[in-house]
Protein backbone atom coordinates (compact mmCIF):
# COMPACT_ATOMS: atom_id res chain seq x y z
CA UNK A 1 0.00 0.00 0.00
CA UNK A 2 3.09 2.74 0.56
CA UNK A 3 4.12 1.71 -2.32
CA UNK A 4 0.99 2.26 -4.09
CA UNK A 5 0.20 5.39 -2.13
CA UNK A 6 3.25 6.51 -3.21
CA UNK A 7 3.39 5.56 -6.35
CA UNK A 8 -0.24 7.26 -6.83
CA UNK A 9 1.26 9.70 -5.04
CA UNK A 10 -1.69 9.70 -2.42
CA UNK A 11 -1.18 10.40 1.36
CA UNK A 12 1.35 13.28 2.64
CA UNK A 13 2.27 15.18 0.11
CA UNK A 14 5.68 15.56 -0.72
CA UNK A 15 7.04 19.23 0.15
CA UNK A 16 8.63 20.67 -2.90
CA UNK A 17 11.78 22.98 -2.89
CA UNK A 18 11.73 26.58 -4.21
CA UNK A 19 15.10 26.64 -6.19
CA UNK A 20 14.43 31.20 -5.35
CA UNK A 21 14.02 30.95 -1.91
CA UNK A 22 17.17 31.16 0.49
CA UNK A 23 17.10 29.96 4.77
CA UNK A 24 16.74 32.62 7.05
CA UNK A 25 20.58 31.19 7.72
CA UNK A 26 21.81 32.00 4.60
CA UNK A 27 20.07 35.63 4.04
CA UNK A 28 21.69 36.25 7.39
CA UNK A 29 25.23 34.95 6.01
CA UNK A 30 24.90 37.28 2.65
CA UNK A 31 24.35 40.46 4.97
CA UNK A 32 27.29 39.29 7.20
CA UNK A 33 29.43 39.32 4.32
CA UNK A 34 28.29 42.45 2.55
CA UNK A 35 28.87 43.92 6.17
CA UNK A 36 32.49 42.51 6.17
CA UNK A 37 32.78 43.80 2.41
CA UNK A 38 31.73 47.31 3.10
CA UNK A 39 33.60 47.46 6.04
CA UNK A 40 36.97 46.42 4.52
CA UNK A 41 36.12 48.90 1.76
CA UNK A 42 35.57 51.56 4.49
CA UNK A 43 39.18 50.48 6.31
CA UNK A 44 41.18 50.74 3.19
CA UNK A 45 39.64 53.85 1.98
CA UNK A 46 40.72 55.58 5.47
CA UNK A 47 43.58 53.77 5.18
CA UNK A 48 44.03 55.47 1.36
CA UNK A 49 43.54 59.13 3.29
CA UNK A 50 45.96 58.70 6.30
CA UNK A 51 48.56 58.19 3.44
CA UNK A 52 47.61 60.53 1.89
CA UNK A 53 47.76 62.80 4.49
CA UNK A 54 51.31 61.45 5.78
CA UNK A 55 52.77 61.89 2.43
CA UNK A 56 51.43 65.58 2.37
CA UNK A 57 52.39 66.75 6.21
CA UNK A 58 55.53 65.15 5.77
CA UNK A 59 56.50 66.90 2.44
CA UNK A 60 55.51 69.86 3.76
CA UNK A 61 57.75 69.37 7.09
CA UNK A 62 60.76 68.30 4.97
CA UNK A 63 60.42 71.13 3.09
CA UNK A 64 60.53 73.36 5.47
CA UNK A 65 63.61 71.99 6.63
CA UNK A 66 65.30 72.62 3.76
CA UNK A 67 68.08 75.43 3.78
CA UNK A 68 66.68 77.17 0.89
CA UNK A 69 64.29 75.99 -2.03
CA UNK A 70 66.20 76.55 -5.30
CA UNK A 71 66.34 74.10 -7.48
CA UNK A 72 68.25 70.30 -5.87
CA UNK A 73 68.14 67.34 -5.46
CA UNK A 74 66.59 67.01 -2.46
CA UNK A 75 64.10 69.52 -3.23
CA UNK A 76 63.28 68.40 -6.77
CA UNK A 77 62.46 64.85 -5.29
CA UNK A 78 59.90 66.57 -2.91
CA UNK A 79 58.25 68.14 -4.99
CA UNK A 80 58.11 65.97 -8.21
CA UNK A 81 57.02 63.29 -5.66
CA UNK A 82 54.05 65.94 -4.13
CA UNK A 83 53.14 66.81 -7.60
CA UNK A 84 52.01 62.99 -8.59
CA UNK A 85 50.38 62.90 -5.51
CA UNK A 86 48.20 65.73 -5.95
CA UNK A 87 47.45 65.14 -9.35
CA UNK A 88 45.75 61.80 -8.75
CA UNK A 89 41.83 62.04 -8.78
CA UNK A 90 39.93 61.42 -5.38
CA UNK A 91 36.29 62.46 -4.17
CA UNK A 92 35.78 65.66 -2.27
CA UNK A 93 36.09 63.72 1.02
CA UNK A 94 39.39 62.78 1.33
CA UNK A 95 40.58 65.91 -0.66
CA UNK A 96 39.05 68.39 2.33
CA UNK A 97 41.29 66.22 4.57
CA UNK A 98 44.45 66.38 2.59
CA UNK A 99 44.60 69.62 1.41
CA UNK A 100 47.39 71.56 3.58
CA UNK A 101 47.02 75.24 2.70
CA UNK A 102 50.09 76.72 4.26
CA UNK A 103 51.92 74.10 1.68
CA UNK A 104 51.17 76.63 -1.25
CA UNK A 105 53.28 79.53 -0.12
CA UNK A 106 56.18 76.98 -0.55
CA UNK A 107 55.09 76.09 -3.75
CA UNK A 108 54.67 79.32 -4.93
CA UNK A 109 58.29 80.16 -3.36
CA UNK A 110 60.22 77.61 -5.02
CA UNK A 111 58.18 77.74 -8.39
CA UNK A 112 59.53 80.93 -8.53
CA UNK A 113 62.83 80.14 -7.28
CA UNK A 114 63.08 76.89 -10.53
CA UNK A 115 61.57 79.17 -12.97
CA UNK A 116 64.29 81.90 -12.43
CA UNK A 117 67.35 79.01 -12.39
CA UNK A 118 65.64 77.54 -15.38
CA UNK A 119 66.16 81.53 -17.00
CA UNK A 120 69.29 81.87 -16.09
CA UNK A 121 70.36 78.26 -17.18
CA UNK A 122 68.88 78.82 -20.83
CA UNK A 123 70.41 82.40 -21.20
CA UNK A 124 74.15 80.80 -20.68
CA UNK A 125 73.39 79.25 -23.97
CA UNK A 126 76.05 80.32 -26.83
CA UNK A 127 74.08 80.91 -30.02
CA UNK A 128 70.27 81.25 -30.66
CA UNK A 129 69.60 77.67 -31.36
CA UNK A 130 71.50 76.25 -28.07
CA UNK A 131 68.79 78.82 -26.39
CA UNK A 132 66.09 76.99 -28.02
CA UNK A 133 67.29 73.70 -27.05
CA UNK A 134 67.68 74.49 -23.23
CA UNK A 135 64.57 76.34 -23.22
CA UNK A 136 62.55 73.37 -24.70
CA UNK A 137 64.82 70.81 -22.11
CA UNK A 138 63.05 72.81 -18.95
CA UNK A 139 61.42 69.74 -16.81
CA UNK A 140 57.74 70.92 -17.48
CA UNK A 141 57.98 72.58 -20.87
CA UNK A 142 55.42 70.13 -22.57
CA UNK A 143 53.21 70.59 -19.44
CA UNK A 144 53.03 74.35 -20.50
CA UNK A 145 51.95 73.42 -24.12
CA UNK A 146 49.65 71.25 -22.89
CA UNK A 147 48.31 73.60 -20.64
CA UNK A 148 47.98 76.66 -23.43
CA UNK A 149 46.82 74.48 -26.00
CA UNK A 150 43.75 73.59 -23.56
CA UNK A 151 43.27 77.41 -22.46
CA UNK A 152 43.53 78.58 -26.72
CA UNK A 153 40.71 76.11 -27.17
CA UNK A 154 38.72 77.25 -24.05
CA UNK A 155 39.14 81.10 -25.18
CA UNK A 156 38.05 80.08 -28.82
CA UNK A 157 35.05 78.26 -27.42
CA UNK A 158 33.96 81.66 -26.25
CA UNK A 159 34.54 84.14 -29.22
CA UNK A 160 34.24 84.09 -32.39
CA UNK A 161 37.96 85.38 -33.22
CA UNK A 162 41.09 84.39 -32.34
CA UNK A 163 42.68 87.05 -29.76
CA UNK A 164 45.72 89.11 -31.33
CA UNK A 165 46.50 91.12 -28.12
CA UNK A 166 47.06 89.14 -24.78
CA UNK A 167 48.14 90.77 -21.25
CA UNK A 168 49.43 88.26 -19.25
CA UNK A 169 49.71 89.04 -15.30
CA UNK A 170 52.25 87.37 -13.02
CA UNK A 171 54.41 85.98 -15.85
CA UNK A 172 57.76 85.49 -13.84
CA UNK A 173 60.87 84.78 -14.47
CA UNK A 174 60.16 82.27 -17.48
CA UNK A 175 57.02 83.00 -19.28
CA UNK A 176 56.73 79.27 -20.62
CA UNK A 177 53.21 80.13 -21.11
CA UNK A 178 53.23 83.18 -23.13
CA UNK A 179 55.80 82.00 -25.32
CA UNK A 180 53.75 79.17 -26.35
CA UNK A 181 50.68 81.42 -26.87
CA UNK A 182 52.51 83.21 -28.89
CA UNK A 183 53.54 80.51 -31.05
CA UNK A 184 49.86 79.42 -31.01
CA UNK A 185 48.58 83.13 -32.07
CA UNK A 186 51.04 82.71 -35.02
CA UNK A 187 51.41 79.53 -36.63
CA UNK A 188 48.37 77.38 -35.17
CA UNK A 189 46.20 76.54 -38.02
CA UNK A 190 42.77 76.43 -36.56
CA UNK A 191 43.64 79.36 -34.95
CA UNK A 192 44.89 81.28 -37.68
CA UNK A 193 41.38 80.52 -39.89
CA UNK A 194 39.56 82.69 -36.97
CA UNK A 195 41.78 85.59 -37.32
CA UNK A 196 40.50 86.29 -40.86
CA UNK A 197 37.46 88.86 -41.25
CA UNK A 198 34.03 87.42 -41.38
CA UNK A 199 33.32 90.71 -44.12
CA UNK A 200 34.98 92.58 -46.83
CA UNK A 201 33.81 95.76 -46.04
CA UNK A 202 35.79 96.99 -42.90
CA UNK A 203 39.19 98.31 -43.00
CA UNK A 204 39.52 98.09 -39.32
CA UNK A 205 38.92 94.42 -39.39
CA UNK A 206 41.03 93.56 -41.79
CA UNK A 207 43.88 95.17 -40.52
CA UNK A 208 42.97 93.86 -37.32
CA UNK A 209 42.88 90.52 -38.50
CA UNK A 210 46.00 91.07 -40.28
CA UNK A 211 48.37 92.52 -36.90
CA UNK A 212 50.89 90.10 -35.68
CA UNK A 213 50.02 89.03 -32.29
CA UNK A 214 51.46 90.43 -28.84
CA UNK A 215 51.72 89.07 -25.20
CA UNK A 216 52.19 91.90 -22.62
CA UNK A 217 54.41 90.53 -19.43
CA UNK A 218 53.36 91.74 -16.62
CA UNK A 219 55.15 90.84 -13.09
CA UNK A 220 56.03 92.95 -10.24
CA UNK A 221 59.31 91.70 -9.11
CA UNK A 222 62.14 93.40 -11.27
CA UNK A 223 64.24 90.57 -11.60
CA UNK A 224 61.48 88.68 -13.65
CA UNK A 225 60.54 90.87 -15.75
CA UNK A 226 64.83 91.51 -16.50
CA UNK A 227 65.34 87.87 -16.80
CA UNK A 228 61.98 87.12 -19.48
CA UNK A 229 63.19 89.95 -21.20
CA UNK A 230 66.56 89.09 -21.62
CA UNK A 231 65.09 85.37 -22.52
CA UNK A 232 62.89 86.74 -25.29
CA UNK A 233 65.56 88.58 -26.91
CA UNK A 234 67.85 85.68 -27.00
CA UNK A 235 65.18 83.89 -28.86
CA UNK A 236 65.23 86.07 -31.60
CA UNK A 237 61.95 85.83 -33.90
CA UNK A 238 60.16 83.20 -31.98
CA UNK A 239 60.23 85.93 -28.73
CA UNK A 240 59.10 88.51 -31.42
CA UNK A 241 55.92 90.34 -29.95
CA UNK A 242 56.57 89.91 -26.33
CA UNK A 243 56.43 92.71 -24.35
CA UNK A 244 57.46 93.81 -21.00
CA UNK A 245 56.29 96.02 -17.58
CA UNK A 246 56.81 95.45 -13.96
CA UNK A 247 54.01 96.76 -12.31
CA UNK A 248 51.68 95.23 -9.24
CA UNK A 249 48.72 93.31 -10.70
CA UNK A 250 46.53 95.91 -9.19
CA UNK A 251 48.65 98.94 -11.12
CA UNK A 252 48.70 97.03 -14.03
CA UNK A 253 46.38 98.77 -15.39
CA UNK A 254 47.83 102.30 -14.70
CA UNK A 255 50.74 101.39 -16.69
CA UNK A 256 48.98 100.10 -19.75
CA UNK A 257 45.76 100.49 -20.94
CA UNK A 258 44.15 96.93 -20.48
CA UNK A 259 40.99 98.06 -22.74
CA UNK A 260 43.33 97.62 -25.76
CA UNK A 261 43.87 93.72 -25.17
CA UNK A 262 41.14 91.22 -26.56
CA UNK A 263 42.09 88.34 -23.33
CA UNK A 264 43.57 88.76 -20.13
CA UNK A 265 45.17 86.08 -18.16
CA UNK A 266 45.68 85.77 -14.03
CA UNK A 267 48.54 83.18 -13.18
CA UNK A 268 47.52 80.90 -11.09
CA UNK A 269 49.84 82.38 -8.45
CA UNK A 270 48.35 85.57 -8.13
CA UNK A 271 46.80 86.29 -5.19
CA UNK A 272 46.82 83.84 -2.22
CA UNK A 273 43.05 83.41 -0.56
CA UNK A 274 39.59 83.90 -3.01
CA UNK A 275 39.73 87.36 -1.26
CA UNK A 276 42.74 88.44 -2.58
CA UNK A 277 42.03 87.13 -5.74
CA UNK A 278 38.17 88.42 -6.19
CA UNK A 279 39.87 91.87 -5.43
CA UNK A 280 42.78 91.75 -8.08
CA UNK A 281 40.03 90.86 -10.42
CA UNK A 282 37.53 93.29 -9.73
CA UNK A 283 40.61 95.94 -10.29
CA UNK A 284 41.88 94.33 -13.30
CA UNK A 285 38.13 93.74 -15.35
CA UNK A 286 37.53 97.52 -14.11
CA UNK A 287 40.09 98.62 -16.58
CA UNK A 288 39.33 96.05 -19.50
CA UNK A 289 36.57 96.75 -22.12
CA UNK A 290 33.51 95.07 -22.40
CA UNK A 291 33.07 91.77 -24.30
CA UNK A 292 37.18 90.94 -23.57
CA UNK A 293 37.92 87.85 -21.70
CA UNK A 294 39.72 87.03 -18.39
CA UNK A 295 41.36 83.65 -18.04
CA UNK A 296 41.87 82.95 -14.62
CA UNK A 297 44.36 79.75 -13.80
CA UNK A 298 42.90 77.33 -10.99
CA UNK A 299 42.59 74.07 -9.39
CA UNK A 300 40.51 71.03 -7.76
CA UNK A 301 40.76 68.31 -5.94
CA UNK A 302 44.09 67.71 -4.45
CA UNK A 303 46.01 70.05 -7.04
CA UNK A 304 44.52 72.79 -4.67
CA UNK A 305 47.55 71.94 -2.40
CA UNK A 306 50.11 73.53 -5.51
CA UNK A 307 47.93 76.31 -6.47
CA UNK A 308 44.29 78.39 -5.04
CA UNK A 309 41.10 77.09 -5.67
CA UNK A 310 38.84 79.93 -7.63
CA UNK A 311 35.52 80.83 -7.41
CA UNK A 312 33.70 83.26 -10.45
CA UNK A 313 30.37 82.77 -9.03
CA UNK A 314 30.26 85.33 -6.02
CA UNK A 315 27.99 87.94 -6.23
CA UNK A 316 30.76 90.54 -6.69
CA UNK A 317 32.31 88.75 -9.72
CA UNK A 318 28.87 87.62 -11.68
CA UNK A 319 28.03 91.06 -11.63
CA UNK A 320 31.33 92.38 -13.54
CA UNK A 321 31.95 88.85 -15.22
CA UNK A 322 29.77 86.39 -17.31
CA UNK A 323 31.31 82.87 -16.64
CA UNK A 324 32.12 81.08 -19.73
CA UNK A 325 34.01 78.26 -19.69
CA UNK A 326 35.30 76.01 -16.80
CA UNK A 327 38.03 72.60 -17.27
CA UNK A 328 39.36 70.61 -14.70
CA UNK A 329 41.72 68.69 -16.53
CA UNK A 330 42.33 65.02 -15.24
CA UNK A 331 45.74 64.45 -17.06
CA UNK A 332 49.26 65.54 -16.18
CA UNK A 333 48.13 69.19 -16.18
CA UNK A 334 47.62 70.78 -12.89
CA UNK A 335 45.77 73.92 -13.36
CA UNK A 336 42.04 74.32 -14.89
CA UNK A 337 41.31 76.88 -16.91
CA UNK A 338 38.58 79.34 -16.24
CA UNK A 339 37.69 81.74 -19.01
CA UNK A 340 34.79 84.64 -18.64
CA UNK A 341 33.30 88.14 -20.86
CA UNK A 342 33.94 91.41 -19.09
CA UNK A 343 30.32 92.06 -18.72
Amino acid sequence: MPLLASWLRIGSPTKKVDACSRSSQDSLTIVEKADILQSQKADAREEKVQWLVRSIVNTHTELLKLPHLRPAPAINKLLGNLVAICSEIHDQDIVDKAVLPSLRQICAQSESCLELHWAEHILEGQTQQEVVERLESFPYYENYEDLTRLEVCSILSATKKAPRRVAFIGSGPLPLTSLCLLQALKNDVAVRSLTQPTTNNTTATDNAANQEPIVLNVDYDEAAISASLKLSLALGERGNGMEFICAEATSASASRDLSEFDVVYMAALVGVTQTDKEKIMLEVISRMRRGALLVVRSSWGLRSCLYPEVDLATETLLKRLEPCVVVHPYNQVVNSVIVARVR
